[in-house]
């Protein structure tokens, strides 16, 4: 007896001791920024990591009226200790010093260690909108005073999360005008700018192009259209020219897509409202490239509750995951924030 006792005892501590495998990690949500009385609209947000680890985030914030596209807004910002699961205090990057508004966050960091913000300033509805750049040398706590890019007099547009850098150097900050799609160039950490070719679809205009450099050195644009999804074109000289825009496996409604490169991996990562054939923003789904934008695979749905919509999604990779923000439109205009590991992407986590 006291044998079988001894046994049923060892086979109880050698299960305790049996390493259980770790339970996959799932997707994280949070309304970062959630509208109130005074706050309309919470939109159009980007992330960038700070030399010490921490997260800056940054986003248009409606002060006032009803949260409509040139509404008063102003560009907030909070930071995060814990990579994106809780954040600080809310603060003001810009203020408003447009005749209607600035909004469409955009960060880089530049080779000497300051962080780069281009934004739009509207000054009218429909006539005068101007790519504007500031720097900052304290990680964004202050702000040198702004650069215009665009001239005046024109309605040029930015999208949130945008410009890249190039393998050469070069800096690349997407923009549009009159249903052309286009990037401005640097060679020389922001200090000129020129404007690179145009792409326009046949299919009609294009608006919020997103780009990413392919392996061979090619630069892909994806933009949006009212032609039944996003449409790509790819430049062999760093965004000086580019191809005619075809139609790709995106399909979906007028809305801005997210591009960029999953680190781990080097697929193609892009997520966009994958809603063939329907007018609203739903649902917002991700899909994975291996071929580099040549063909798409692993479709699956961030979001897609048919009471709501999503729009204008940015990613910045910290670590294994993606930090994916977004704004909804149930129950208010507030900034979403979606912390999903890679894995989840690839359908090794439950989706």
């Amino acid at each position: 007896m006291k044998r079988v006792l001894v046994g049923l005892a060892i086979s109880w501590l050698a299960a305790l001791l049996v390493v259980q495998p770790a339970a996959a990690e799932e997707p994280f949500a949070l309304t970062v920024a959630p509208v109130g009385p005074q706050n309309p609209r919470n939109s159009e947000a980007a992330i960038i990591p700070r030399k010490d680890g921490t997260l800056l985030l940054g986003w248009t914030e409606f002060y006032a009226g009803s949260g409509a596209d040139h509404g008063p807004a102003r560009i907030a910002g909070k930071i995060s200790a814990d990579g994106g699961r809780s954040w600080g205090e809310k603060r003001t990057l810009v203020e408003n010093d447009g005749g209607c508004n600035v909004m469409e966050v955009n960060f880089l960091r530049l080779k000497d260690g300051r962080i780069a913000l281009f934004y739009c300033q509207k000054n009218s509805e429909s006539g005068d909108c101007r790519v504007m750049m500031r720097t900052s040398a304290d990680e964004g706590l202050a702000w040198a005073e702004a650069k215009q890019l665009s001239p005046a007099g024109k309605y040029t547009g930015l999208t949130n999360g945008r410009s890249i850098r190039l393998n050469s150097g070069r800096i690349l900050l997407e923009a549009w005008e009159g249903g052309d799609s286009y990037c401005y160039l640097s060679d020389d950490e922001g200090r000129t700018w020129r404007e690179g070719g145009r792409a326009r679809p046949a299919a009609g205009p294009s608006y919020e192009p997103a780009c990413v450099e392919l392996k061979d050195g090619r630069v892909m644009m994806l933009m949006r259209t009212g032609a039944g999804g996003q449409f790509k074109s790819l430049s062999t000289d760093g965004g000086a020219t580019w191809s005619a825009p075809e139609p790709t496996p995106l399909k979906g409604t007028a809305a801005p897509v997210s591009v960029g490169r999953i680190p781990a991996t080097g697929d193609l990562l892009a997520i966009w409202n994958h809603n063939p054939g329907a007018a609203k923003r739903n649902p917002l789904t991700a899909a994975i490239s291996k071929d580099e934008g040549e063909t798409w695979q692993s479709f699956c749905n961030l979001e897609d509750d048919p009471r709501d919509a999503w729009a204008y999604p940015a990613v910045t990779w910290i670590d294994d995951r993606a930090l994916i923000t977004y704004f909804n439109y149930h129950g208010g205009l507030s900034l979403q924030l979606k912390i999903v590991p890679r894995t989840w992407f690839y359908g090794e986590v439950s989706r």
